[in-house]
């Protein structure tokens, strides 16, 4: 629900600041939904923000802490996702409590190289 772009799932590619729309699954707002245990205001939202993690990708440097070191850093990022949304006058949630196996499967995600570890819808503020 972002104008511009097409439903569909997107993967942010950072060294080139660019969207790449991996796919289009059908029922992606009840697919969402059902991933977020439920959680409605995570399919209505104008776009929902899911992070993954690569372990291997910290494990060389940090070894053992590497899995702290990802949690505080997939905090840090959705931190500054409240930040930006404060700044445009939109708002967002982060949710932990999401079905792995859901998550994994909506993103076409191994769940072991690979797997979700937050999410966070985004949309408009009501004004009432």
């Amino acid at each position: 629900r972002v104008e511009g772009l097409a439903p569909g799932l997107y993967r942010y590619l950072p060294l080139d600041h660019a969207l790449l729309l991996e796919q289009t699954p059908d029922q992606l707002s009840a697919r969402v939904v059902a991933a977020a245990r439920g959680q409605g205001f995570a399919g209505e939202a104008a776009v929902t923000f899911f992070w993954t993690a690569l372990p291997e990708r910290t494990e060389w440097r940090y070894g053992e802490a590497s899995y702290k070191v990802i949690a505080l850093d997939a905090g840090h990022l959705c931190q500054n996702l409240y930040l930006a949304c404060e700044a445009v006058g939109a708002g967002t949630c982060a949710i932990a409590a999401y079905d792995q196996q859901l998550a994994d499967d909506l993103l076409g995600l191994d769940g072991d190289d690979e797997f979700t570890i937050y999410l966070a819808p985004v949309g408009k503020v009501r004004q009432e």
